[in-house]
């Protein structure tokens, strides 16, 4: 757990020394003409000047204290304005905010260790109760069922016998030509599984009126309704014992994973892009859609104007033909 905490604060430490150098470095330049450093006024132990910044190797170290928390007087820098500057931006950069980031790093790793370490733990206790069945399985194979210990030991297809030679370990072949038991098992189940696949019968011209259609008919039905139903109740009864190893593996093997931390945050920030994306494919059609909207408020309007043009045309030549009938109206009175 040190070592990889170690690891994730290398370029944070690295970070760190550079920005106290730089601090360190300006201090001392800003103080480098003062008279506070030209003068000294007392000598102690043979050093010229008792200011903590005269010189780049107390500047560094003053800075260093200055981050662990050890101030010192606070009108040091009284009186001078690019000292005080620089003061601030220490204070602020290095004091409050590089501080929060080292927080930050130390939990999000202990958060990861202690993730990892659970997990060891859960993984040790499923091993623990592995161990246990498997010895309790052992035992009740030879004092109960009265199994012998023939069987090959180890791990299933492991060889049993190794040879070192000078090209590294070579694996001799067993003595024993009998595959075990958990074999045996998942072979017989293939074989019978094997009559139910669809291209089992591609080679074979197997029609309602010839006799191999009858035989492989009462295979499937001899399989299906005698010997799986007394093998998954043989496996109930011995509690699991008897079972083929697919059958086992379906029933006790876990299939989903655990999702690590990082692939939790790859898929959250796909699904933000997606979202991202989305939002501004919307825009892109709003603003289309504005565009058209205004376009069409344009075309309206000059419509609208046009209309407007006309009926005030066809007024002023409804009034200038009322003015010329009022006047031969009034012509035709005169006479």
């Amino acid at each position: 757990g040190v070592f990889y905490v170690v690891q994730r604060l290398v370029a944070f430490l690295l970070a760190v020394g550079v920005i106290l150098l730089a601090f360190a470095q300006m201090f001392f330049i800003a103080y480098q003409q003062k008279e506070v450093c030209k003068t000294p006024e007392i000598v102690v132990e043979g050093e010229e000047c008792q200011f903590p910044h005269c010189t780049f190797l107390h500047s560094l170290l003053k800075c260093y204290t200055m981050m662990m928390g050890e101030i010192g007087s606070e009108s040091r820098y009284d009186g001078y304005l690019l000292a005080q500057v620089l003061y601030v931006a220490y204070a602020f950069l290095v004091v409050i905010l590089l501080s929060n980031v080292l927080i930050a790093i130390v939990t999000d790793s202990y958060e990861i260790i202690q993730n990892d370490r659970a997990a060891i733990v859960f993984w040790s206790n499923r091993l623990d109760f592995v161990a246990e069945m498997d010895g309790i399985s052992s035992v009740f194979k030879q004092r109960i069922l009265c199994m012998s210990e023939n069987t090959q030991k180890g791990v299933p297809g492991a060889p049993t016998k190794v040879q070192e030679g000078p090209n590294g370990t070579i694996a001799l072949d067993s003595d024993d030509p009998h595959l075990g038991s958990k074999d045996v098992f998942r072979e017989a189940w293939k074989s019978i599984m094997f009559l139910f696949e669809s291209n089992f019968y591609d080679d074979v011209d197997l029609s309602p009126k010839k006799l191999e259609f009858w035989v492989y008919l009462c295979y499937q039905g001899f399989a299906l309704f005698i010997i799986i139903p007394i093998w998954i109740t043989a496996g109930f009864a011995t509690f699991g014992i008897l079972w083929p190893p697919q059958v086992r593996e379906f029933l006790f093997v876990q299939k989903e994973t655990n999702v690590s931390r990082a692939e939790i945050e790859r898929q959250k920030l796909d699904q933000l892009r997606e979202i991202q994306g989305d939002i501004k494919t919307l825009k892109t059609e709003i603003r289309k859609e504005m565009v058209g909207d205004r376009e069409d408020m344009i075309r309206m309007k000059a419509e609208v104007e046009a209309v407007q043009s006309e009926v005030l045309a066809d007024l002023q030549q409804v009034r200038e033909l009322m003015t010329t009938i009022l006047d031969l109206g009034g012509m035709a009175q005169d006479r």
